[in-house]
């Protein structure tokens, strides 16, 4: 389902009449039943990995045979994409009952909703309506007052990497933000955490320990990568137990090791998972837009890469796979985004760049995302350009591209979706 079409269904909150906090979002859920008391829910946070995290967990729990819920945000293409059942998009028919039962209790009770909150009312219904033995639920933004923070007592805790992002909104210091997204450890409830800094680690461990909880941080010096025979996949091991994980990126490692941990969390709580299952899961998780190569002669990597954090992420796997290949890009990026340093992290090693506006009001243009790139680096002042379109920033990439070279499309998940369409239209999917 397309967003404007879902947006047609939706009882969102006028302009002015929008409600901070939890309480709107509890009024509805008791309305409905509160079904999200009845799933049980891993439920994560974080700045990044906090999707590859989700899917992995999704995919072992499905191999293990378990019905599995997944929310994520955002979706790449289609709404339904956000809301899966055995990692398969939900259907219309599925949104559209969920909709109108949520349409029905705002109307009874006068309620006015941001699109997040029924967003993750539509989720919480459908999977209930699935009968989903799981439910692995990712956090929107920060965590405190995330409308998925109605989860009372989840399975268990995951918090992904820390880092800046939406700063005017979580906070401007790393203890700041990891305060926010600490704010969905619940009380007894183990928590697993991604190797954070040390100032964000300070504020987690605080938490958990005023809330109770179990708290583990994943040691990096517990992962080994180790050599791999295939390509597309890495081999490592966590523990002294050796894993094949179908992931590229480096920081996937450790993402992963945390949900080795989660896993091992719900097997202490009678959700059995055969390390067979768990081998399978790692082997066969696919994520769209984080580090994909979608194409090989020329390679073509699509990653959804947006803020510094991740944009640092994108160039250290750029280099590590493509040592010697010349880089040719698209780009496009949020206004809201710390474009700066962004651009400032991974122009140096690009060869050509074409920029693209999102389609999003939040979005710079084209020539905006030039003008900024150009302030930076003026010496790149003849290797930039502005498109017009997805498809005129795709044309012109490809005229500056030799079989030899990569063509990365990152920035923003606004666009990479249309752009992948893009590609398997024009040159089909060969990976």
């Amino acid at each position: 389902m397309d967003y404007e079409t879902l947006e047609e269904l939706l009882p969102l909150a006028e302009e002015g009449k929008m409600v901070l906090g939890l309480d709107t979002m509890a009024q509805l859920m008791a309305d409905l039943g509160n079904p999200q008391d009845q799933l049980p829910t891993i439920h994560i946070a974080g700045t990044n990995g906090k999707g590859s995290a989700a899917m992995m967990l999704a995919t072992i729990l499905e191999e293990a045979g378990y019905k599995v819920g997944l929310y994520t945000s955002p979706s790449i293409m289609s709404f339904n994409e956000r809301i899966m059942v055995n990692r398969m998009p939900v259907s219309d028919e599925a949104i559209i009952r969920a909709a109108q039962a949520i349409k029905g209790s705002c109307e009874r009770l006068d309620l006015h909703l941001t699109e997040f909150e029924v967003y993750t009312a539509m989720a919480w219904l459908i999977f209930a309506d699935k009968d989903c033995d799981l439910v692995v639920l990712e956090v929107g933004l920060g965590g405190r007052l995330d409308a998925t923070n109605l989860v009372k007592a989840p399975l268990v805790t995951l918090l992904m990497k820390i880092a800046f992002d939406h700063v005017g909104i979580l906070g401007h210091s790393l203890g700041e933000i990891a305060g926010e997204k600490a704010g969905i450890i619940k009380a007894g409830r183990p928590v697993i955490s991604y190797p954070q800094d040390p100032e964000a680690k300070t504020v987690i461990q605080a938490k958990a320990e005023e809330m109770g909880a179990p708290y583990l941080e994943v040691d990096p010096d517990d992962i080994r990568d180790l050599p791999s025979d295939q390509a597309r996949k890495q081999v490592f091991s966590y523990k002294g137990q050796t894993w094949q994980l179908n992931l590229l990126e480096a920081h996937q490692l450790q993402n992963a090791s945390v949900v080795l941990e989660a896993v091992e969390s719900l097997r202490q709580q009678g959700y059995p998972v055969t390390d067979q299952a768990l081998a399978r899961g790692l082997d066969q998780v696919k994520w769209q837009a984080r580090f994909e190569i979608m194409h090989d002669q020329p390679t073509i990597v699509v990653d959804g890469s947006h803020n510094l954090d991740g944009v640092s992420q994108l160039k250290l796997n750029l280099e590590r796979y493509f040592p010697d290949q010349g880089i040719v890009a698209i780009m496009g990026m949020l206004a809201d985004k710390d474009v700066t340093h962004a651009v400032a992290e991974i122009v140096p090693i690009l060869d050509q760049i074409v920029t693209v506006r999102p389609n999003t009001p939040r979005a710079l243009s084209a020539q905006e995302l030039r003008d900024k790139i150009v302030s930076i680096y003026p010496e790149q002042y003849d290797t930039i350009v502005p498109s017009d379109s997805y498809e005129d920033a795709f044309n012109k990439a490809m005229k500056y591209l030799s079989q030899d070279d990569v063509l990365v499309i990152f920035g923003s998940f606004y666009y990479v979706g249309y752009m992948r369409n893009l590609i398997n239209k024009k040159l089909g999917n060969d990976i």
